[in-house]
């Protein structure tokens, strides 16, 4: 993380008197850290346009369901990133490096990449170009994912400790406004009222704003010398051992796949020992209970008998509003607390909020009590309970609220936590890593989460999925006594 900005006064988007009058709140007013509005929208905008907006394209060209179940697997490049993050870490791109840094460099290039292959993305018809659509958006994917190595690694050098959480709350902020709103709403209104290719095609060009704060901003500095001499005379000592292989082409090649892929992970086993087994355990699990409850919470709802539209205007209503806040809380939190005791706070409120899906089945059961008892158990007609349980969407809207609210607070702060176990000299490649370890280890899971919630009902099963992040806190416990971390 970056040391020089800590040692001069902060800049800010707004005259410095006005900004102080934000009190703690002024941290998201100052230059290092609004930039990354521009940076979390361009990561967020090209999911959002290869994800769900896309299948929704494919679906207006008469494409068949089971094709387009398929193009799931588009968004596979964000899981396996970190197999190719240590050559984004080390790879100099020419007179792209010399002229803006290497992060600088890499970010530029991965978006004109993505700005070049979304505007072929907007004029090829899926209906009589669908194999050239799906490499299309194949090709934004793998640019996509490795501008987020690039950027996770620039905002992790870039943000001193002071700043860092943040940043990561106005990046992770803009990634909604990015994924959700732009490439959601935006687009599927544009291309209602226009066409989809007017609508990817101004999609696109709003990357030009992220090649905008590229250019305006600075390359952050990396204190990496020392660590990468260290591995080259490690490297030296291991071929003055093997004559066979200090010469030639192919000790060079060992080399340098050493530095640039067997070094990052290394370093890690050096730093923690055997308390990185904990780490990695912490990691999948700090989040787990969100994405087991996560995984049926639109399903339960719904089964619950609240109506489609209710249900979507709470969830990108109230919901989104609620992360959005939550973030920005997590930031806040971290900057009075710091991060022991922001992990602590975010992960008790996790699980809490959990809970209120629980409270939420029980209390559906009191809204249709009354008719039950005229029809018969099971035996309301669906339209009739519907209605009934759609006139408490205040319920929905308050444990929807506090999940998403809780959510996106321990989003900002496990992220920072997560930014806080890598070294300057792997940046891009274990924070890479560490992120993937988070995303499919609980992905995977949450898997099971359907046929237990079939097993033992929708109450039991949000007290589980509660009880299921106990154990992350329990390792919050054991790292916080065995680490400083703040």
């Amino acid at each position: 993380m970056s040391s020089s900005s800590s040692s001069k006064p902060p800049s800010y988007v707004v005259p410095k008197a006005l900004a102080r009058l934000f009190g703690v709140g002024s941290i998201y007013l100052e230059r290092r850290v609004a930039v990354f509005l521009f940076f979390g929208f361009a990561s967020g905008l090209p999911l959002g346009l290869i994800g769900e907006t896309f299948r929704i394209r494919l679906t207006d060209a008469g494409i068949d369901f089971g094709t387009i179940g398929l193009t799931s697997l588009i968004g596979t490049a964000y899981a396996i990133k970190f197999l190719w993050a240590p050559f984004v870490d080390h790879i100099r791109l020419g007179p792209l490096t010399r002229r803006l840094g290497q992060r600088r460099g890499w970010m530029a290039l991965t978006l004109v990449l993505m700005l070049a292959l979304l505007f072929g993305l907007s004029v090829v018809d899926p209906a009589s170009a669908l194999m050239t659509s799906i490499l299309l958006a194949v090709g934004v994917a793998f640019a996509s994912a490795t501008f987020d190595i690039v950027v996770d690694a620039y905002r992790i050098e870039y943000l001193d400790d002071r700043q860092l959480a943040g940043g990561t709350a106005v990046h992770a902020t803009a990634w909604y406004l990015g994924a959700k709103l732009a490439a959601g709403v935006l687009v599927l209104w544009l291309a209602d009222v226009a066409s989809w290719e007017s609508a990817y095609l101004f999609a696109s060009l709003t990357l030009v704003l992220g090649l905008l704060a590229v250019a305006f901003n600075h390359e952050p500095e990396r204190r990496v010398e020392a660590e990468l001499d260290a591995r080259q005379h490690e490297v030296a000592r291991f071929l003055a051992t093997r004559p066979r292989l200090a010469g030639g082409r192919r000790g060079r090649g060992l080399a340098t796949l050493y530095v640039m892929v067997a070094a990052p992970f290394v370093d890690l086993v050096r730093r923690f020992g055997w308390a990185l087994l904990s780490v990695m355990a912490f990691v999948v699990l700090f989040k787990f209970q969100d994405a087991f409850a996560g995984a049926l919470s639109g399903p339960f709802v719904r089964d619950l008998g609240y109506q489609k539209s209710t249900i979507a205007f709470v969830y990108k209503g109230f919901g989104l509003v609620a992360v959005f806040a939550g973030m920005f809380a997590g930031g806040l939190l971290m900057h009075a607390f710091g991060l022991v005791r922001a992990l602590w706070i975010a992960g008790v409120l996790q699980v809490v909020s959990n809970l209120g899906f629980s409270w939420l089945d029980w209390m559906a059961g009191f809204a249709t009590l009354g008719v039950e008892t005229a029809f018969g158990q099971g035996n309301i007609p669906s339209e009739l309970k519907g209605a009934l349980i759609d006139a408490h969407w205040p319920w929905l809207a308050g444990v929807i609220g506090f999940e998403n609210f809780a959510s996106g607070m321990g989003n900002t702060i496990f992220v920072v936590f997560l930014s806080r176990l890598v070294n300057d000299a792997y940046t891009a490649t274990q924070y890479a890593l560490l992120s993937a370890t988070a995303l499919v280890a609980r992905t995977f899971l949450a898997a099971p989460a359907g046929f237990l919630a079939e097993a033992v009902g929708w109450f039991d099963f949000f007290i589980l999925s509660g009880i299921a992040g106990i154990p992350g806190l329990i390792l919050l416990w054991f790292l916080a006594r065995t680490r400083k971390w703040d």
